[in-house]
């Protein structure tokens, strides 16, 4: 299937983006062409597992509580020479000179997310530029929160960029973010910027940790929702997980691991032992599908049903998943963005190589409707790369 780009504008840039998500399994690298404002041209994408000894020093580190200064240093400037490293072999695989990539965009690893306090995402930025001889763009979040924003979630932006716009697009359709955190982007027909986004709740994060446990450490995943699909779901389990406070929460809202995460499973396995089986791979599938159409009927509390769901992320390529969402949102189409033309693992690599570019040109990177900021703005921090001249030159 042919990948959907748009057309590059003179103004358009050779950008790369960098994204490592909250389940922390490793990053996704991708070139493209962009001004900033269509849609991406994709041009190559790379994905790089981390280590299973640095994975779970990334996932210790996400552990609710103060967590060790010195670790996280350490890991700040460890995942920066990775990333950098990363954005060298996209460059050799595509055949492109470093030297002509503008702009590296690069979100980071999460480690914590406390709205609307602070935000931390580890892989040092300036060691990346340093390192490529690449300006890099970082830091996204925290000019958001600065303004009483959630400083996420931050594709909402490039969403409309890439969906709105599609020839025979629905009047209402939700963005789906699946990743290990779920998120979705409301986008009208018509508009010119997305009405609302947010956070709905858990999507791999907890089946991810469970698959983790239930295999002794030596799978990350559910795949394709093997385990699931061998499962029988628990009603009295499911409820207890679908008493989750955030989940009645209003929008604007974002969360991570510090809710839906190690330790919000282990109290409830502590509450339901026979959980630790595929029957909560099961269980935790449908909460995942289950807390999303709630949170979308959240979103539209006067019943507005969107006709169309499209599917990103990690999650998208679980059949069970699907499945599930789809039972829950009958009166939706659910597609994957694949089927529309789309990889769902490089959307987020392709947001944050778009919004780097947008923070070099000043344009906005967020919206009151989709974080709850006091207005829109710039985000991220430029750190220089040995291009820097040549870049302010071009612009």
């Amino acid at each position: 299937m042919s990948e959907k780009h748009a057309t590059p504008s003179p103004q358009s840039h050779l950008v790369i983006g960098l994204m490592s998500g909250t389940s922390a399994d490793g990053i996704d690298a991708a070139l493209v062409r962009t001004d900033g404002i269509a849609a991406c041209e994709p041009i190559a994408y790379l994905e790089q597992p981390f280590e299973p000894s640095l994975r779970q020093r990334i996932l210790q580190l996400q552990q609710p509580g103060e967590g060790d200064p010195e670790e996280m240093g350490m890991l700040d400037r460890i995942l920066g020479e990775i990333f950098a490293r990363v954005a060298q072999q996209l460059c050799q695989q595509a055949q492109v000179d470093c030297h002509s990539v503008s702009l590296i965009g690069s979100h980071g690893q999460t480690i914590r997310h406390r709205p609307p306090h602070f935000t931390t995402q580890l892989g040092a930025p300036s060691v990346i530029a340093t390192l490529t001889g690449i300006t890099t763009v970082g830091d996204f979040r925290m000019a958001d929160m600065a303004l009483g924003g959630e400083g996420a979630p931050l594709a909402p932006l490039y969403h409309q960029a890439l969906f709105a716009g599609e020839p025979g697009a629905p009047q209402h359709q939700c963005i789906v973010n699946l990743g290990g955190i779920a998120n979705i982007t409301w986008l009208a027909k018509g508009a010119t910027e997305p009405l609302l986004a947010g956070d709905t709740g858990p999507a791999n994060a907890l089946m991810d940790e469970l698959a983790l446990q239930l295999s002794d450490g030596r799978v990350c995943c559910d795949t394709d929702g093997e385990g699931a699909r061998q499962g029988r779901e628990d009603a009295k389990a499911l409820a207890w997980l679908m008493g989750h406070p955030y989940l009645k929460k209003c929008y604007p809202k974002s969360t991570g691991k510090e809710d839906f995460g190690p330790a919000w499973l282990a109290a409830w396995l502590a509450q339901f032992p026979a959980m630790h089986s595929n029957h909560g791979l099961a269980t935790l599938t449908r909460y995942t599908a289950r807390s999303l159409a709630q949170g979308i009927a959240l979103a539209h509390p006067d019943g507005t049903t969107p006709e169309r769901l499209v599917l990103c992320g990690g999650g998208a390529y679980n059949p069970v998943l699907r499945e599930m969402i789809q039972q829950e949102m009958p009166e939706s189409q659910v597609v994957t963005c694949q089927e529309l033309g789309v990889e769902a693992a490089q959307i987020e690599a392709h947001a944050f190589a778009w919004l780097a570019l947008r923070t070099l040109k000043g344009l906005p990177g967020s919206s009151p409707g989709t974080t709850g900021a006091r207005r829109s703005t710039t985000l991220g921090a430029i750190y220089p790369g040995q291009n820097w001249p040549e870049l302010l030159s071009n612009l």
